[in-house]
């Protein structure tokens, strides 16, 4: 009810519950958007060891390559339980990249229920027609009959030649799918699918240490990085007497007469290490500079990430373009305080977020 002048107001119909707010006055912008800082560059230029290898655009798979299943340029894989931290990367070489072959390295890591890692590496023989295929099937087999026979047993007590042996009947009877044949033929399996194979059982030995068993066919290779030393386990290339590396290469489906694994201790500040000759060619004994740059990845206060890791397997370096696979298992460590990263000032026109 209206009023006389300087009596009580008149009473106001209350706004709509659901009105909309009237548009914003004239130059200002309705929520203006807040944009967060962008730390870090994505330009990652590829690391060189002295001189580098040609630059080369990765082609596809070429035809006279089995394209199924689906086979990746590059394989990374890492993690930590609470014994140990693992990283791992698998690539083809500038060489693969360029002519189309597909990456002939593979790599598997299980971590077992009871604390135990198995760890199983393979470099198909350059010679055989499909080892790629060769080198998966012998990687999955060898990690399956690890995983399964593990159970319960130490890896003290495992049957070694069993594992060699039916790792290598899995070869020839993918052999002999592929080729269609009626009977198994162990030749025709090593020249279609031959595969270097390394196996390993890491198990906790004790705070900030490991113990590992490994075995091997063929040239791929096992380390142990200690107090800056590249420690030769097993595998590698085989001098002539002339002093020279063959490279001349015998893996599976041919069988050792040997099996017997390799016992290693990992202590506090070591890295084991297992890696296929892409790795070892230009390693070499550790003290060139490809040894410098794996030193200075793997030996800091906390592992590498996972694309760090990747990223220095994917080193170029003139004459070594073959595929490579590296894994790498750690004691595991208390972590490190994290270092605190700069905030840039936002460019003129942006607004980083508090």
């Amino acid at each position: 009810m209206a009023t006389d002048a300087g009596g009580p107001e008149a009473p106001t119909a209350p706004p709509p519950r659901h009105a909309r707010p009237g548009p914003p006055a004239a130059g200002v912008a309705a929520n203006p958007p807040r944009i967060a800082d962008v730390i870090g560059s994505t330009v990652v230029p590829q690391i060189v060891v002295g001189t580098p290898s040609p630059t080369v655009e990765p082609t596809t798979i070429g035809p006279d390559y089995r394209a199924l299943p689906y086979r990746p340029d590059l394989l990374v894989d890492g993690w930590s339980t609470p014994a140990l931290t693992m990283r791992g990367a698998s690539q083809r070489g500038h060489l693969h990249r360029y002519n189309g072959a597909p990456r002939q390295d593979d790599f598997a890591v299980h971590d077992l229920p009871d604390g135990r890692l198995v760890v199983v590496v393979a470099d198909g023989v350059s010679g055989a027609k499909q080892s790629h295929i060769g080198a998966s099937t012998a990687v999955r087999q060898a990690a399956e009959w690890l995983c399964s026979n593990l159970t319960g047993t130490s890896a003290t007590d495992l049957d070694w030649t069993a594992l060699i042996k039916t790792t290598s009947w899995a070869l020839t009877e993918r052999a002999q799918a592929l080729l269609g044949l009626a009977e198994p033929d162990p030749l025709g399996a090593e020249q279609l699918l031959a595969t270097t194979l390394v196996c390993g059982v890491v198990e906790p030995a004790g705070p900030s240490a490991l113990r590992a068993y490994v075995i091997g066919v063929g040239d791929s290779s096992v380390w142990l990085l200690s107090a800056g030393r590249f420690i030769g386990l097993l595998g590698g290339k085989v001098d002539d007497e002339g002093g020279l590396s063959s490279s001349a290469v015998s893996g599976l489906p041919r069988v050792p007469t040997d099996a017997a694994p390799v016992v290693v201790d990992v202590g506090a500040d070591d890295v084991l290490l297992m890696g296929t000759d892409g790795i070892g060619d230009p390693l070499g004994t550790g003290d060139g500079g490809v040894g410098n740059l794996l030193r200075s990845l793997l030996t800091r206060p906390a592992p590498p990430s996972l694309i760090e890791f990747a990223h220095a397997v994917d080193f170029s370096r003139e004459t070594f373009d073959d595929d490579r696979t590296l894994v790498a298992v750690w004691p595991r460590r208390p972590v490190p305080p994290p270092v605190s990263v700069p905030r840039p000032d936002p460019p003129s026109g942006l607004q980083g977020l508090p």
